[in-house]
């Protein structure tokens, strides 16, 4: 027996070896852990025992190998007919212990959709404070060959039994599959809402917020008896109460929409996720604070992509006769819409929303943008010029598609994986809109939209140019100067003619620094005043000087300067102010004012910025020629020039311009005044005014956006038209608009007059020379067509209007 047993030792010993050699040739993470527990095996057991259940293990046909070198000895060791059943139980334990110790370890199990447990690392501390066999009966559980069709068996049987559910998955009416959403936690629902709250304010985005219900809520009346509480509708009404008008921060509520169509298939049976057609009602719903117009659902053709799709609550009931779900892909018919999609992260590219890949794996919902990433970018060829950024979990994806309709680019973050500067990179991409998109039971348990705010509050993105003295900078487009106001006197009012950026004007000939309150508007409030009234403004350029700094002392103009500042900055705390150099003038001009006593102005300005944390903007070293004078012939005065000046000013002012990289919510659009058509011929009507009155000053052109300014005319109010004007050193212009009606033309008329009129107080005082021809406009109307003229020529001017 000695021999015997000495030989199946020896065995065991080689068996031991060939086993390490065979694992550390294949690699297997669990190899070491694997060859420990064959020698845990090994030492538990007498020497006697362990041969006598090799012995009968062989005997059985159990391991083929044993049987071959020790099958011959077997028998004789087996002496009582009673052991034969001790026998078999150890080694049916052995053969289970062998199947899980020797099966190859999986790390995922597809049908729970969960990681599986792995060997535990054996340690002396471990053994002896027993949390090695705590460990190893997790693994075991989870390794068991078996297991899926074990777990399966047990929920089916369940269910047959008439449970309600099971594993966190109500078993509701129709085959839903319902996940019972976690306890309303009011302690994460405060710090996701605060988080939104620290985003908006660190950023100034337009923000949305939508938490999504789930079936839980919506189809409530597919679950059992007494399952539904309200811990979802109280989610809801968290955020309906704090975040209030005053916030910045949007609600949108999509439980409405969602249950007025819960009879349609807006949930997958088998999975917690909306349906194409759940997040197209939730595209609906998402419109009026997204700003765009739906497309109807009938507008779509729907592509059926899977007809075999189990999900997460599937995963976790574990049923085996369940029916399964389909996926589709909606495609607007009407619009050619090509989606480019790219994964940053992952240096990884796509040319469609779908990842067709995806629907060979188990979770087929990926096939909507490739599943779970940090970031994933989606640009498409909408031409609406927005973008939008989606702080999201994965009902967001299976969205992206209807929102593809109407965004130039959707920036997806997941900020489970997403650890970069948020606000650089949502600045950076020109992002001004930010939807919050959640589904309910995630909002109640995800706490990472704290991290998103933690990264904004830690950015440096926002750090902006040294105050003072402003360099050149990367230019903007002119969408910038949508919240921007000009504040000055005659040269910024000659400004207001011919600059083509979208900005406000309050300006008028005369003002000085220490006048601003004297001089008033048509509505009778002084200038500063309809300054600080402004509400949609967070942009000031401040041009005041040429009608002072003949005589002020440079003090007094310093002060005056700073208590406009210190006015603006009590009612708009965080706007830019750009204090602008006053103008050059010419040669010629130069008399009580020179540019010598500019340029001393203008370092005070430049002093002052730097110390009230403006900017300034030296636009008199741009203007001026090699003799330090602006350009002869750029003015008929010498000092209010035309269009040649004001179009390098605008440039000057594009290309100095800070980007505070806050968007204040301002609404960018085109100012258009004519929608087109109409009979007059406009080319020839201008250039014979221009030929034939005589005109005293260079007159230019002036844009839609200037013409709509100047006279208060609405957009797309006139068929088509032009305004030539001169740039303040006169009173001269000259019109014509052509209406729909001879009605509007009249109205149009009116306009003109009136606009004429609120001149008169500019040159009163400033320029009573320029007073006869204001005094006698050449007002006509023709037909659709109304006329202005101011001239000292009006007799030429009315002989040339009668003809239009």
């Amino acid at each position: 027996m000695k021999n015997t047993n000495d030989e199946m030792m020896t065995f065991l010993e080689e068996k031991e070896e060939q086993l390490e050699i065979f694992l550390a040739k294949k690699g297997r993470q669990a190899g070491t852990a694997a060859v420990k527990a064959f020698k845990r095996i090994r030492s538990r057991f007498s020497r006697e025992r362990l041969v006598r259940l090799i012995h009968t293990a062989a005997e059985k046909n159990y391991i083929g190998k044993i049987r071959r070198r020790a099958g011959a000895r077997a028998a004789a060791l087996i002496k009582n007919p009673n052991d034969l059943t001790a026998v078999c139980t150890v080694a049916v334990l052995a053969v289970l212990s062998a199947a899980v110790i020797f099966h190859s370890p999986r790390e995922l199990s597809e049908k729970e959709n969960r990681e599986l447990a792995g060997m535990p690392q054996i340690t002396m501390e471990s053994l002896l404070d027993g949390s090695f066999m705590d460990g190893f009966e997790v693994y075991a559980s989870d390794q068991f060959r078996w297991r899926d069709g074990a777990v399966a068996l047990k929920a089916d049987a369940e269910r047959l039994m008439g449970k309600k559910g099971s594993n966190g998955v109500h078993f509701g009416d129709d085959s839903l599959l319902i996940s019972r959403p976690p306890g309303f936690n009011q302690e994460i629902v405060d710090s996701n809402i605060d988080a939104v709250k620290r985003i908006e304010n660190m950023g100034g985005y337009k923000m949305t917020v939508a938490v999504v219900p789930t079936a839980f809520e919506v189809m409530q009346d597919r679950l059992p008896s007494f399952a539904y509480d309200k811990r979802i509708y109280n989610v809801t009404n968290e955020l309906w109460k704090q975040f209030d008008a005053q916030s910045g921060v949007d609600v949108c509520d999509p439980t409405a929409v969602l249950k007025e169509h819960n009879d349609e298939y807006i949930y997958y049976r088998t999975d917690h996720h909306q349906t194409a057609l759940g997040s197209y009602y939730l595209y609906t719903a998402l419109a009026p604070y997204l700003g765009y117009e739906p497309y109807p659902l009938e507008a779509y053709n729907v592509i059926p992509l899977a007809k075999d799709f189990y999900g997460t609550t599937w995963s976790k009931a574990s049923l085996t006769f369940q029916k399964p779900d389909e996926i589709d892909a909606y495609y607007l018919a009407q619009r050619d819409i090509v989606a480019n999609v790219s994964y940053p992260a992952e240096n990884k590219t796509g040319l469609s929303m779908y990842s067709m890949d995806k629907l060979k794996t188990k979770d087929k919902y990926s096939v909507y943008l490739d599943g779970n990433h940090g970031l994933t970018v989606v640009n498409t060829n909408a031409g609406t010029g927005k973008s939008i950024a989606l702080l999201k979990d994965s009902y967001a994806h299976s969205l992206a598609p209807f929102l593809a309709n109407h965004f130039d680019s959707i920036h997806l973050i997941d900020m489970r994986y997403y650890s970069d500067d948020l606000v650089r990179y949502l600045g950076e991409n020109g992002v001004t809109d930010v939807l919050v998109l959640y589904n309910a039971e995630n909002f109640c348990e995800d706490t990472n939209l704290t991290k998103a705010a933690e990264l904004a509050e830690s950015t440096d993105y926002y750090n902006l140019p040294p105050y003072g003295w402003l360099d050149w900078q990367p230019p903007v487009d002119e969408s910038y100067f949508n919240d921007a106001v000009f504040f000055g006197d005659s040269l910024t009012y000659g400004h207001s003619y011919y600059s083509k950026l979208p900005v406000q004007f309050v300006c008028k000939s005369s003002m000085s620094s220490w006048t601003v309150d004297e001089f008033t508007g048509a509505d009778g409030r002084s200038l500063m005043q309809t300054l600080l009234d402004l509400t949609d403004v967070n942009k000031y350029y401040l041009m005041l000087g040429v009608n002072e700094l003949a005589f002020q002392k440079l003090e007094d103009y310093e002060n005056n300067f700073r208590n406009i500042i210190n006015r603006i900055r009590e009612v708009n705390p965080t706007a830019l102010i750009y204090l602008q150099s006053v103008l050059p003038i010419e040669s010629k001009a130069e008399g009580i004012l020179t540019n010598a006593k500019i340029q001393r102005g203008n370092e005070v300005l430049c002093s002052l910025a730097q110390e009230m944390g403006c900017y300034y903007l030296d636009i008199y070293n741009y203007l001026i020629d090699g003799t330090g004078y602006l350009p002869a012939g750029s003015a008929s005065d010498g000092i209010h020039f035309g269009q040649t000046q004001n179009e390098l000013w605008d440039s000057y002012l594009i290309n100095h311009a800070v980007v505070d990289k806050k968007p204040k919510n301002v609404q960018i659009k085109e100012f258009r005044l004519y929608t087109g058509g109409g009979a007059a011929n406009v080319d020839a009507f201008a250039n014979e005014m221009l030929a034939g009155v005589g005109f005293t000053d260079t007159l230019s052109a002036a844009s839609e956006t200037v013409s709509g300014r100047l006279f208060g005319l609405e957009e797309n109010s006139l068929l088509q038209g032009c305004v030539y004007a001169s740039g303040g050193s006169t009173a001269e212009e000259f019109a014509l608009f052509e209406a729909a009606t001879p009605e509007e033309a009249q109205a149009v008329a009116q306009k003109l007059a009136a606009q004429v009129e609120g001149r008169k107080p500019d040159f009163e005082t400033y320029k009573p020379e320029e007073m006869p021809k204001l005094n006698n406009p050449v007002i006509v109307v023709n037909g659709n067509v109304a006329m202005l003229c101011v001239t000292d020529n009006a007799d030429a001017a009315r002989a040339i209007m009668e003809k239009y």
